[in-house]
């Protein structure tokens, strides 16, 4: 294809975001066994905030340097507004990039920083420099852009990497880890700040994390990647509350997953009959009784209540309580080896039960999830985290 026509980002208005399209995406590393990415597609609308989730090696990094110019595919087209842009290199896509490291030119103050790809594009001096100090007050360092990097704090680095990349207005603004090198105080302070920029500026953003709270809280849509694939694509609700397989239970928030088969129940409904064995589960799905399947409870869904509860429930003891500050964590057995984790918050009003206690827990059917045990073994790595 030949490299003229207009700059991808003429196709938006000023200010305002673009789409982005992606079909078929593959790409294989010399020497590596599994495909970095195996055919994907993802629909980005403008002025959306699009995370690709996923642990370490599941393709998302390498879908974003695909976007951004850095990695060409072996198959697989980009699309921004409508128009191919792979056959582009990199400076005419008209894309921001915000990396973990910031990548700042140390010898340079911020505002030089920031200035730097407005003069790349042939802007006036003092436009740039104008432009340049709007950005850094954008992102909160007003006064501070005759400071060297080595000069600002981590935070401050970072805030000046994306004035860079907003500096120029692009449509599309690619976020690789952002916030991976922060402590979690300055993360929070930077997760307001990437909020508070979206909705100013109606930019669309693609946003890659291994961290699920920064997938959860940010996004308008989530794209959970595993083996080069987009296992599932949906609203952090849709991930949490309806989970596509027991892969993406596990990886997204804390569950107990349980393991057994589907069975009919006394009132009509299904449950599971757990393979280590104790009482049949209440649960809801689309299964039949007689398949295998894996039931998703999620902690915070369970109520306990004292053993004598004229509401029943199920029997089960207390084995250990973490108090981790607003809730406490309760291991409960169920009998046999059945162990299920309940979450609870830390008042006076609610019963707080001891270690060694008899209690009795209960969940209502709809939010106990029976999933296809097909998918029920898959666990992802140990990279991810809890909310």
């Amino acid at each position: 294809m030949s490299g003229g026509g207009p700059h991808p980002r003429e196709a938006g208005a000023a200010g305002a975001g673009v789409s982005l399209g992606l079909r078929a995406l593959s790409k294989r590393y010399e020497g590596s066994g599994a495909p970095a990415l195996d055919g994907v597609s993802l629909d980005v609308a403008a002025g959306e905030f699009v995370s690709l989730l996923g642990a370490s090696g599941s393709g998302k990094t390498t879908t974003l340097m695909i976007v951004a110019g850095f990695t060409p595919p072996d198959a697989g087209e980009v699309f921004v507004d409508g128009r191919p842009i792979v056959h582009l290199p990199p400076e005419r896509r008209g894309i921001g990039v915000v990396f973990q490291s910031y990548a700042l030119f140390p010898h340079m103050s911020a505002l030089r920083n920031v200035v730097f790809p407005l003069r790349m594009r042939g802007a006036a001096s003092g436009e740039a420099t104008r432009r340049a100090e709007r950005a850094l007050e954008r992102v909160g360092l007003a006064g501070l852009g005759h400071r060297l990097p080595g000069e600002l704090s981590g935070g401050q680095q970072q805030r000046v990497a994306l004035a860079r990349a907003i500096v120029f207005e692009p449509g599309l603004l690619l976020m690789d880890e952002p916030l991976g090198a922060l402590d979690r105080a300055l993360r929070e302070q930077m997760k307001a700040e990437i909020r508070r920029l979206h909705r100013e500026l109606g930019i669309t953003i693609l946003y890659v994390t291994h961290d699920q709270e920064e997938a959860l809280t940010l996004s308008d849509r989530i794209a959970l990647m595993d083996r080069g694939r987009i296992v599932q694509l949906g609203s952090a609700s849709d991930l949490y509350e309806r989970p596509a397989s027991a892969f993406v239970a596990r990886f997204i928030g804390e569950s107990s997953i349980v393991e057994g088969t589907v069975t009919a129940t006394g009132d009509g409904g299904i449950g599971l009959a757990p393979d280590l064995g104790g009482p049949v589960l209440p649960g809801s799905g689309t299964l039949r009784p007689g398949d295998p399947a894996a039931l998703l409870l999620r902690p915070e869904k369970l109520l306990v209540r004292p053993s004598g509860d004229p509401d029943g429930g199920l029997a089960a003891r207390v084995e250990d309580i973490v108090y981790v500050g607003d809730v406490s964590r309760l291991e409960l057995a169920l009998g046999g080896s059945l162990r299920v984790t309940a979450k609870q918050a830390n008042r006076r009003d609610i019963f707080q039960p001891r270690i060694g206690d008899d209690v009795r827990v209960r969940w209502a059917r709809d939010e106990a999830l029976l999933l296809p045990a097909s998918v029920a073994s898959t666990t992802p790595t140990k990279e991810r985290t809890h909310v």
